[in-house]
């Protein structure tokens, strides 16, 4: 994770963003992260240093320095759209998309996350995306969602027969795959995520509906909900226990995060990026080739579960990465942020388990945070990971007794 937009209102927006590279503010005598810019319907307004103290982020294990927040003062109206990224690469932040709306305005569209097609339609951010949607939906009222890396994912609509979610510029390949899975697999097992269905219209296009869930994903819920977060990892465990059928499974994405994340590490040994804890990674990549490949999520980070306003019931969001994972990939992708003992004290369950957790948590923070290597989190899973790659000893059987007195 390498930032998060954490606050956003009409005098500005605030977050933290811990960079993988440093460079010196002139007239102080510590190193602080870089920039991150700013900006409103895609025009760059602002850029601000991340150096101010945020102590939750160093107890939430993202980062080690407390000086990663940053607060960028703007004049925001109504229906602006802010994205936030780090430095002039690009990347965008966690969370890094905001709707700034009117609590009046969205008040009469019954949800303070709806905003009514008049006037928001209107805006230059929505009317090109909300064109097509027109021909086939009666609008009353939208909203429009964003992905992990900024970019819209989905747009849900309110309509008189009720809400429903539309992902955008989805294929129509992928809609086709998606349907399949959920009818054909997670339907039947009853798996805890909203109802998908497809949409052909007269001239044979496909379009993926979602059912809409009220609530809010499990990272805003933070780790104080333990109810919710205890539950989605039960679910993930027993995703790992559902059998797809060999005709699904050809069907279902073959390179997946847990495969991206191998390739990175190996690239990282290769050009000599890797120091101290050379041995340790050779020694987890080659463990990681001999765990299990089961069915999983693909993609099981804590935006992609909503937790339902209602019940409190969390609901698996975003299948569209789902396929054959390695044995404690997605919940390494899920539990990413927590403390290591807090996180296998929460998984429990079988040792291939807990070592598939430890593999894919030590690998994905080596590459996210420069100084990872040699921080306690660090020590914990290496040592973790010795203790559960040795093979279990075989029992061995209890010694004959010797019967005494005469045969």
């Amino acid at each position: 994770m390498f930032g998060f937009v954490d606050h956003i209102d009409a005098g500005g927006v605030a977050g933290w963003c811990v960079g993988r590279g440093t460079q010196p503010l002139p007239g102080r005598g510590r190193w602080a992260s870089r920039v991150v810019v700013v900006s409103v319907n895609d025009i760059d307004r602002f850029s601000a240093f991340c150096q101010d103290p945020r102590p939750d982020v160093v107890r939430a294990g993202a980062a080690r320095d407390p000086h990663v927040g940053f607060r960028a003062p703007l004049a925001l109206k109504p229906g602006d759209l802010v994205r936030v990224r780090f430095g002039l690469g690009g990347h965008m932040l966690q969370n890094g998309v905001a709707v700034i709306g009117d609590e009046p305005l969205r008040g009469r569209a019954n949800d303070s996350g709806f905003m009514p097609l008049t006037p928001y339609g209107g805006l230059d951010a929505y009317r090109q995306l909300l064109e097509p949607l027109r021909t086939r939906f009666k609008i009353e009222a939208f909203r429009p969602l964003f992905g992990q890396t900024g970019k819209l994912a989905a747009m849900a609509l309110q309509t008189p027969e009720g809400r429903t979610v539309v992902p955008m510029g989805m294929p129509a390949a992928r809609a086709r795959r998606q349907d399949r899975l959920y009818r054909e697999l997670l339907a039947p097992h009853r798996v805890a995520c909203p109802a998908l269905s497809l949409r052909v219209d007269a001239a044979g296009g496909v379009m993926l509906c979602a059912d809409y869930v009220a609530g809010i994903t499990l990272d805003k819920h933070g780790l104080t909900d333990t109810r919710a977060m205890r539950t989605t990892i039960e679910w993930a465990k027993r995703l790992n226990d559902l059998k797809p059928t060999p005709a699904l499974v050809a069907q279902l994405r073959e390179r997946n995060h847990a495969d991206r994340l191998i390739a990175r590490s190996w690239r990282q040994l290769l050009v000599g990026r890797r120091g101290g804890d050379l041995r340790l990674i050779l020694a987890m990549l080659w463990s990681a080739g001999g765990l299990p490949r089961v069915f999983s999520h693909g993609d099981l980070h804590r935006e992609n579960v909503i937790v339902d306003a209602g019940s409190g019931r969390p609901l698996l969001i975003d299948w569209d990465n789902a396929g054959l994972l390695p044995l404690g990939a997605d919940l390494a992708r899920l539990l990413l942020g927590v403390p290591p003992r807090q996180a296998e004290a929460w998984i429990g369950g079988s040792r291939q388990l807990r070592l598939g957790w430890v593999i894919f948590t030590y690998l994905s923070l080596a590459l996210r945070q420069a100084d990872f290597i040699g921080s306690a989190d660090a020590s914990y899973l290496a040592q973790r990971f010795q203790q559960l790659s040795r093979p279990t000893a075989a029992p061995q059987p209890s010694p004959s007794r010797v019967r005494s007195g005469p045969l």
